[in-house]
C-alpha cells in the first residue's frame, strides 16, 4: 500500500467544516423543531420507549421506503463501486446493485414474520433470548454489538477520508469526530422516528444531487455523451488489461473479478444487515401492512444508488485519469486513492468543478449520518433493553430506559469515531475493510434468520455454528491469504481469494452446523405462540400501578377469542373487534409473508442468474447495448426520486396537514389575542 495522504487540494477547509458542523447543526435543530410539532399536534411521545425505540410501530408504507432506501445508501456505495469498476470493469457496479436488492428481500421476509410472530419486539435479541435463553443471547449480544461497531466505523472511515480529500486535506481525524456531532443531537432526542424523518430529508437531498452529477457528467463535452464515453473506454482498453476479463476489457459481462467481488459484497452485507438490529427495528417500526410494500419498494429501487454512478463516474474515471484536468495528473492514482475510493471525487472535480464536488460532499455527509444514526438507535436499544434492563436493572421503566438509551447513542457515537481513527492509523482503507469484516460479522447470520423462519432451529445448533464460523473462518482467511502470498499482512490478506474462501466459510459453515446439529441432537419444534406471550412492551407511566396494568392488559391480549389478535394486528393499529374481521386479517397477514418469499426468491434469481449469466460469454459490449445499459441505469435514478423522494410526502400528506394546520391555529389564535 503506498502511503495514507495525498497532496491532492480539491476544495478548502471550510466546506468540509461548513458541512460537518453546520449541516449538522441545522439537522439537529429541524429535528427537535420536528419532535416538538410532532409531540404537540400528532401526540407523539418521544420520551415514551415505543416511540423511542421503534416509532410506535405506526410507520407508512412512504417512510419505511424512505427509511429502508436510506438505510441500505452507505457512504461507501458512492467510493467502493466506483473503485470496483475502475479494478475490474463495468459489470461491477451490477454486482454491487444485486448485493443490496438481495438483502433487502431477506429482510423483507425477516420482518413481516417478526411482525407476525413478536409484534412487541425490540430488538433481535429479544427473540434469540426469549427461544434459546442467555448463552445464545451473550453470543449474539456480542457479535450484534462488534457488527454494529464494524459497519458503523467502516462507513465513517470511507466518509471521513472522502470528506477530508475533498475538504483540502482536512485532518481525518477531525473528520471522523465531527461526523457523529449532529447526530449524537437530534437522534438522542427523537430516536428512531428522528431517523426516519432524517432519512426521508437526506434521501430526498440525495437523489436530486445523483440525477444532476449522473446527468451532467454523461453530458459534459469531456466526456461526450453515451457515445463519447464508450468511444473513450475502447480507446483505452489497451492501457490496462484486467485479469479475468475476456480479453482484458472493461466493457465486457464475463468478469471473474467483478463475479468474486459481487460474492465477497453480499455475503459481507448479508451481515452488515441480517445482525444489524436497527434493520429489524425498521420492520418493528412500521404499520404490519406497510412493512412488506415498503421494503419492496425500496429494493426495487435501490439499484439507482450505484448501478448509473458506477457505470458512469467508474468509467469515467478510467478514461480522465491521463488527462491534464483529472487532480492527480500527470501521475496516475496511487493504491491508497483507488482503494479508498478518491475516483470519485477526483472525476467531479475534473469534469464539473468545485459545484458538483460540493454536492458530492453532501452526499458523503447526509450517507453515513443516516447510517450512524441508525446504528446509534440498534446499539441503545441493545445497551438498554438487552443489557441493563436484561441483566442489571429487570424492573427498569419508561423513563430509566430512556435515560440509558441517550447514553448509548452518545457513547456508541463517539466510540465508534474513535475506533474508525484506529483504523486508518493501522492503514486500513475501504476495500481491505469491506472484504475482511465478512469473516466476523457473517457467522451468525444463518442461526439468526433460522430463529424466526424455522421452528426446528436448537439452543445448541444455534450456539455452535455461530462459533464455529468465526474461528474457522478467520482460519481460512489467514491460511490461505499465507498460502497465495507468502506473508500475513494487510496487503495479503485484502486479496479477493482468502476473503472469498474466509467469507464463505463463515456464512455457510454456520448454517450447516446448525442445521445438523438441530436435526441430530435432541431435536424439537418450538412453539411461536411463546413468542407472543412475552410481556417486553414497557409502560410509559412510571409507577407500578400502571406497570400492572400493562401486565394486565398483556395478559388479555394473549387469550382465546377476538382479545387474541390484539398482540397479532393491534400493536399500533385500531382493533379488530370481529371474528371475520380477525379471519380475514390473518389472511392478509399470510399473504404478506407469501409475498415476501416470493420475492426474495425472484430477485435472487433475477439479480444473480437470469440477468448477469447470460452476460458472462466471450462479448465485449457493443455501443447499442452500452446506450441501452447506461440509459435504463438513469431512468432508473429518476424512477426512484419520484418513488423514494416524492411518494412518502403523499403518503404523509395527512399527518403534514395536521402539523401545519396546528401551527397556523396556534397563530392565528395568538394573533387574535
Amino acid at each position: 500500500m503506498s502511503g495514507t495522504t495525498t497532496e491532492v487540494h480539491l476544495l478548502g477547509q471550510a466546506p468540509g467544516y461548513g458541512v460537518l458542523v453546520g449541516v449538522g447543526a441545522f439537522f439537529a435543530i429541524s429535528i427537535v423543531i420536528a419532535t416538538k410539532l410532532m409531540s404537540r399536534y400528532l401526540h407523539e411521545n418521544a420520551k415514551s420507549t415505543e416511540m423511542f425505540m421503534v416509532a410506535n410501530r405506526t410507520v407508512g408504507i412512504g417512510l419505511t421506503a424512505s427509511a429502508v432506501f436510506s438505510s441500505w445508501t452507505w457512504a461507501t456505495e458512492f467510493l467502493w463501486s466506483v473503485t470496483m469498476v475502475y479494478n475490474y470493469g463495468v459489470m461491477s457496479s451490477f454486482y454491487f446493485a444485486s448485493g443490496l436488492a438481495l438483502h433487502i428481500c431477506l429482510m423483507t421476509v425477516v420482518g413481516i414474520l417478526s411482525k407476525k410472530r413478536i409484534p412487541s419486539s425490540h430488538t433481535c435479541l429479544e427473540l434469540v433470548d426469549l427461544r434459546y435463553g442467555k448463552a445464545c443471547h451473550l453470543l449474539f449480544l456480542f457479535l450484534c454489538l462488534v457488527n454494529n461497531l464494524l459497519s458503523c466505523s467502516f462507513m465513517i472511515l470511507g466518509a471521513a477520508g472522502a470528506i477530508s480529500v475533498i475538504a483540502g486535506n482536512l485532518h481525518i481525524a477531525a473528520s471522523s469526530m465531527l461526523i457523529p456531532f449532529g447526530v449524537l443531537l437530534y437522534t438522542s432526542v427523537g430516536g428512531l422516528k428522528s431517523t426516519f424523518l432524517t432519512d426521508f430529508i437526506h434521501t430526498f437531498i440525495l437523489l436530486i444531487i445523483l440525477c444532476y452529477i449522473n446527468t451532467a457528467v454523461i453530458s459534459s463535452p469531456l466526456i461526450g455523451g453515451l457515445d463519447g464515453l464508450y468511444d473513450k473506454v475502447i480507446q483505452h482498453e489497451g492501457s490496462r488489461y484486467i485479469e479475468g476479463n475476456y480479453k482484458g476489457s472493461f466493457l465486457t459481462g464475463k468478469s471473474e473479478g467483478a463475479i468474486i467481488f459481487g460474492i465477497i459484497h453480499t455475503i459481507g452485507n448479508l451481515g452488515l444487515t441480517v445482525m444489524d438490529s436497527s434493520f429489524w427495528q425498521k420492520s418493528f417500526s412500521s404499520n404490519i401492512h406497510s412493512a412488506v410494500p415498503g421494503y419492496l419498494l425500496a429494493a426495487v429501487f435501490i439499484f439507482a444508488n450505484v448501478w448509473p454512478l458506477g457505470t458512469i463516474i467508474g468509467l469515467s474515471n478510467i478514461v480522465l485519469e491521463d488527462s491534464p484536468a483529472f487532480p492527480t495528473y500527470p501521475r496516475k492514482m496511487s493504491t491508497y486513492e483507488i482503494n479508498s475510493g478518491f475516483g470519485t471525487p477526483y472525476v467531479l472535480k475534473a469534469v464539473l468543478g468545485d459545484g458538483a464536488l460540493g454536492g458530492m460532499l453532501l452526499v458523503f455527509y447526509l450517507s453515513v449520518t443516516s447510517t450512524v444514526s441508525a446504528q446509534m438507535i440498534s446499539v441503545s436499544s441493545i445497551i438498554s433493553f438487552d443489557i441493563y434492563k436484561k441483566y442489571i436493572r429487570p424492573g427498569a421503566q419508561n423513563k430509566q430506559l430512556i435515560r440509558v438509551s441517550h447514553f448509548g447513542v452518545v457513547f456508541f457515537g463517539l466510540f465508534s469515531a474513535g475506533f474508525s481513527i484506529m483504523l486508518h492509523y493501522v492503514g486500513v482503507d475501504n476495500t481491505w475493510m469491506g472484504y475482511f469484516i465478512s469473516m466476523v460479522i457473517c457467522p451468525g447470520v444463518v442461526p439468526l434468520v433460522l430463529t424466526i423462519t424455522w421452528d426446528g432451529q436448537t439452543a445448541l445448533g444455534a450456539f455452535v455454528g455461530p462459533v464455529a464460523g468465526v474461528i474457522v473462518g478467520i482460519a481460512v482467511w489467514l491460511s490461505t491469504a499465507y498460502h497465495w502470498y507468502g506473508e500475513i499482512s494487510i496487503v495479503s490478506t485484502g486479496q479477493q481469494l482468502p476473503c472469498l474462501y474466509g467469507g464463505l466459510t463463515a456464512i455457510l459453515l454456520p448454517a450447516i452446523l446448525s442445521v445438523v446439529i438441530s436435526l441430530t441432537i435432541k431435536p424439537h419444534k418450538f412453539d411461536w405462540e411463546k413468542f407472543k406471550e412475552a410481556r417486553i412492551i414497557v409502560a410509559t407511566e412510571n409507577d407500578e400501578g400502571a406497570e400492572k396494568n400493562k401486565s394486565d392488559d398483556e395478559e388479555k391480549s394473549v387469550s382465546t377469542g377476538k382479545e387474541s389478535v390484539k398482540n397479532d394486528f393491534t400493536i399500533a393499529a385500531e382493533p379488530i373487534d370481529s371474528p371475520d374481521a380477525i379471519a380475514k386479517e390473518k389472511k392478509r397477514v399470510d399473504l404478506l409473508v407469501k409475498i415476501a418469499w416470493g420475492a426474495f426468491i425472484f430477485v435472487f434469481l433475477l439479480t444473480w442468474v437470469l440477468w448477469p449469466l447470460p452476460l458472462y460469454r466471450d462479448y465485449i459490449w457493443s455501443k447499442e447495448f452500452f446506450r441501452g445499459w447506461t440509459t435504463v441505469s438513469l431512468i432508473w435514478i429518476y424512477l426512484a426520486f419520484l418513488a423514494i423522494g416524492v411518494y412518502p410526502l403523499y403518503d404523509g400528506r395527512r399527518s403534514l396537514y395536521k402539523v401545519f394546520n396546528g401551527v397556523y391555529q396556534d397563530y392565528v389564535k395568538r394573533k387574535g389575542k
